[in-house]
């Protein structure tokens, strides 16, 4: 067999390869952090063979809607971007926030970390299985006589961690450093997510983990659409206090997902379409 370095990906069809040298080809790729021509690999393999799993999932990890941001209603879900630094650096050395956002989770980021995270984003899912948004809303200038531009405001951060390739299942977290008026940007942006979650990248499932003695937060994600599949008894330890903490497992499945009639109705008012149907 031909050496993999040695050729192009648009040579491949004429060295008449089997399935398993191009899956060996775009393992490369992705091992060597070339993504982008992985999914080109990828592309033109499914032209040659298509259908077949094993490339839909490596496709998965490298599709190009992960990089598009999610817009509606005057909230944007945008992809990290440096310009984003200091707000992101604002959220992490938030600790109540962070450890409401991702309980016992939380790692310290130094800031030559996050810069160069920020500065090599577009592949997240393929580097560390996660996808992150910052939260932003529309602000216009209530100047009248010197109107200024729309901008945007960084209010909250959304994250997809936890990605499973094979299972198309994902762990989903919304949190916002500021409380105060969030709640219809809370639901956009979960609906939001939902959209793209199960209508565009095809996802399987979405779970949520929530400590049990932030009710609040429980109430909210049952409301949203997700079901309470257990309780993880003493499935934590506070890292200061030692005490030991439940968590709430709650699920959303795609079936369930488009029997959902709070999540049609909900939809239609804040997106101005029905996202299950």
């Amino acid at each position: 067999m031909p050496g993999f370095d040695a050729l192009k990906t648009s040579e491949l069809s004429s060295q008449n390869w089997n399935l398993t040298d191009w899956v060996t080809l775009i393992d490369d790729q992705l091992r060597g952090k070339d993504f982008k021509h992985a999914r080109e690999s990828i592309l033109q393999g499914l032209t040659l063979f298509p259908d077949q799993h094993v490339l839909l999932d490596r496709l998965f990890i490298v599709d190009a809607r992960w990089n598009k941001p999610l817009i509606s209603n005057r909230i944007h879900l945008s992809i990290p971007g440096e310009d984003d630094f200091s707000f992101l650096q604002q959220c992490y050395e938030n600790t109540s926030f962070m450890e409401q956002l991702l309980p016992m989770g939380r790692r310290k980021q130094k800031p030559a970390s996050l810069l160069q995270a920020l500065r090599h984003n577009e592949f997240s899912v393929a580097q560390s299985k996660t996808m992150h948004w910052i939260i932003k809303k529309e602000v216009q200038s209530t100047d009248h006589q010197f109107p200024s531009p729309v901008t945007l405001k960084p209010i909250g951060l959304a994250s997809l961690i936890d990605i499973q390739i094979a299972h198309r299942r994902a762990e989903l977290l919304v949190g916002f450093p500021d409380v105060g008026g969030r709640y219809k940007v809370s639901a956009i942006v979960m609906l939001l997510i939902f959209d793209f979650a199960f209508n565009q990248i095809g996802l399987h499932k979405l779970v949520s983990t929530v400590l049990a003695n932030n009710q609040h937060s429980q109430r909210s994600t049952v409301a949203i659409g997700f079901s309470l599949e257990g309780v993880r008894r003493q499935h934590l330890r506070h890292p200061k206090t030692r005490e030991w903490l439940d968590c709430y497992e709650n699920g959303l499945v795609a079936d369930s997902f488009r029997a959902n009639p709070v999540i049609a109705r909900l939809s239609k008012r804040l997106l101005d379409r029905d996202i299950t149907a």
